[in-house]
């Protein structure tokens, strides 16, 4: 799910209920609303209060390079945008909240809370097990399929976790994604037609589903050189492992209706392996959902440590 969607729900729930929802997202997340905030909730009037994170405060330098432009612009934004604001105060967040409420009942408006680094305490992360099954962690899966494919393929790493774990794994000229997160599986598209190579999209399941609408462009004949990759462990990992809500969907038959023939569950490295070996004789696009486990101990270094994230843009453009 994706942060819009997250304001349509939360304009139902006050057209409903008539209370005043709370979106909690991080400064990115605000960009991904702004459709809804404009076309929905300012013009009927329908409140939110959000709570947004500052990722990059003060701007270059200060977080990830992919919260560069937000962390010196939040400010910015929100006043172009007509949202009145506040930054936490740890000794007067409760009036804050108050006062911000209070706004957001009388104007029917959206309001926000911006939320400082270290303001919360970490999430309890819990180690996922499956019943009979020693799963594997994401970089051992990463570790199989880059060791089998090789550098004969191009590589999409969607952001977070699968970047990170691909750059740690073995750096070859990746796109590596460090932020647009659920545009992965999009940039694979256009690439796809102007190149002969395979292209191998890594994703982790949170990130397939913030924008699925991608998947209704796939062309089995079009896209035949497409190789979806998947890695599932129901949570959102790289932001602290909160769980996703679309446990119960069958991703397997979810992706055979968007034009995927071949597709692979796979939980165990030997069945991984096999399932690799059949990518590199393949003549179509292939998806496969590999269930791993969330690993609470050991998380990569950042790619952008080493590489700008232009220089990752000029050495995939070569490797293309």
């Amino acid at each position: 799910m994706n942060e819009a969607i997250a304001m349509g729900i939360a304009s139902g729930f006050y057209l409903g209920t008539k209370k005043i929802p709370v979106v909690a997202i991080q400064n990115s997340g605000l960009m991904n609303t702004l459709n809804a905030l404009t076309s929905l909730n300012q013009i009927y009037k329908i409140p939110v209060f959000y709570l947004i994170t500052w990722r990059g405060e003060g701007g270059k330098g200060k977080d990830a390079p992919e919260h560069d432009i937000l962390g010196e612009s939040l400010k910015r934004i929100l006043i172009t945008f007509k949202i009145p604001y506040k930054i936490i105060d740890e000794k007067d967040w409760s009036k804050q909240i108050n006062d911000l409420s209070l706004l957001a009942q009388r104007t029917k408006r959206p309001v926000a809370l911006i939320i400082r680094k270290d303001t919360f305490s970490a999430y309890e992360k819990k180690e996922e097990k499956a019943k009979g099954i020693k799963l594997m962690t994401r970089i051992e899966a990463v570790s199989i399929v880059k060791d089998t494919i090789g550098s004969t393929a191009l590589y999409l790493s969607s952001t977070g976790f699968p970047t990170r774990d691909s750059f740690s794994v073995c750096d070859t000229p990746d796109f590596y994604m460090v932020g647009s997160m659920g545009h992965t599986f999009a940039v694979g598209l256009g690439l796809s037609p102007n190149t002969n190579k395979k292209i191998v999209i890594l994703e982790g399941d949170g990130s397939m589903f913030m924008h699925l609408g991608s998947l209704a462009s796939f062309r089995p004949k079009r896209h035949k050189n497409i190789i979806y990759i998947v890695f599932g462990n129901e949570s959102y990992e790289s932001t602290g492992g909160q769980r996703i809500t679309f446990s119960n969907i069958k991703i397997d038959n979810l992706v055979k209706l968007f034009g995927f023939e071949s597709t692979f569950f796979v939980q165990d490295k030997a069945k991984l392996k096999l399932v690799m070996q059949g990518v590199l004789e393949s003549k179509e696009s292939l998806f496969i959902y590999i269930r791993i486990k969330n690993d609470i101990k050991t998380i990569s270094g950042r790619v952008t440590d080493k590489h700008t994230t232009e220089e990752i843009k000029n050495r995939f453009m070569i490797a293309i």
